[in-house]
């Protein structure tokens, strides 16, 4: 009888790779065979299904919705529990409770491109980035205001280099621009195209996702008229992501402001690892749009915003 028929030796293989931790080259060497035989029997076994895994979630339900919301929109998905909380309070809260999550996908060397935002810059906040070495955090969009503001990209880039004694670079140049020959003239000049040249270059980037109202913050970040707004609602925009507006159905609405904004687009990153933290109920037809597009990796969210997105 050869070792792949004898159960009683592929369980013994199994009880010392699953429960006593012991590596496939250490069996090897425990019980003689090589290496690739403990392989085959660990696959042998397997199949046979002699061995069965569990795992012990410690939230039902959040792993619940994050398959469910899987299954309806092929975006993988993380769900925490912001325990009831609103607004800026549920925005804090989620990124808390994800940051040690999101520093994994952090790794030494990368380049992580950061969206203006108020859950952006509580991850700034939050994220453990001590442990990493070499980073550089770059801004994807400039800013309209000459007030410093906490939820700019350029201060969250800021922000993190800081906790992780990393570098960071400023994108000089207004977010919005009075028109279409001022972004021209502006792309043109060596910084602002180095600048899009190391947005395209970023590993990951950490976004947030807005409404395309009055309220959002990606449109008060830009100070849109209210010619602007109006103009959004007569394309039926429903989500602002980076300098992108999409439509209920995650179609990118191209408008005249299109032409004036001088930030990195959703398109532009798609190389990158795209990384959407959003929750809130006056959120959640955004984050249904942007769910629809595709043209994020993974969206973070709350348990009560899951459920609504189903």
């Amino acid at each position: 009888m050869g070792v792949l028929d004898n159960t009683k030796f592929i369980l013994k293989v199994c009880e010392l790779f699953y429960l006593k931790g012991m590596s496939q080259k250490e069996i090897s060497a425990h019980l003689g065979i090589s290496r690739p035989q403990v392989s085959r029997i660990i696959a042998v076994a397997n199949e046979k299904k002699l061995v069965s895994i569990h795992l012990n979630y410690e939230n039902v339900q959040e792993n619940a919705l994050q398959n469910q919301l899987y299954d309806k929109y092929g975006i993988e998905t993380l769900v925490f529990d912001t325990e009831d909380t609103k607004g800026n309070q549920q925005y804090r809260l989620l990124a808390e409770k994800s940051a040690d999550y999101l520093s994994i996908e952090i790794k030494d060397g990368y380049s992580v491109g950061v969206m203006a935002g108020r859950t952006i810059r509580y991850l700034a906040d939050s994220i453990p980035l001590s442990r990493h070495h070499g980073l550089k955090f770059v801004p994807l969009c400039g800013e309209n205001s000459i007030n410093g503001t906490e939820w700019y990209s350029n201060v969250i880039a800021q922000r993190m280099a800081s906790r992780s004694n990393g570098k960071y670079c400023f994108f000089t140049a207004p977010h919005v621009l009075k028109n279409a020959e001022a972004k021209a003239i502006l792309m043109e000049e060596p910084n602002i195209k180095e600048m899009f040249n190391m947005i395209s270059h970023c590993d990951v980037c950490l976004v947030g996702i807005g409404g395309a109202v009055a309220e959002s913050t990606g449109i008060r970040a830009s100070q849109l008229t209210d010619e602007d707004i109006s103009s959004l609602s007569s394309m039926n925009a429903k989500a602002n992501i980076c300098s992108t507006y999409l439509d209920e159905y995650g179609r990118v609405v191209d408008t005249e402001l299109s032409d004036r904004i001088l930030g990195a687009s959703i398109l532009d990153i798609q190389k990158s690892k795209v990384i959407a933290l959003a929750c809130g109920d006056e959120k959640v037809d955004a984050i249904k749009a942007v769910l629809k597009s595709r043209l994020i990796d993974v969206l973070v969210t709350s348990i009560d915003t899951a459920q609504k997105l189903l």
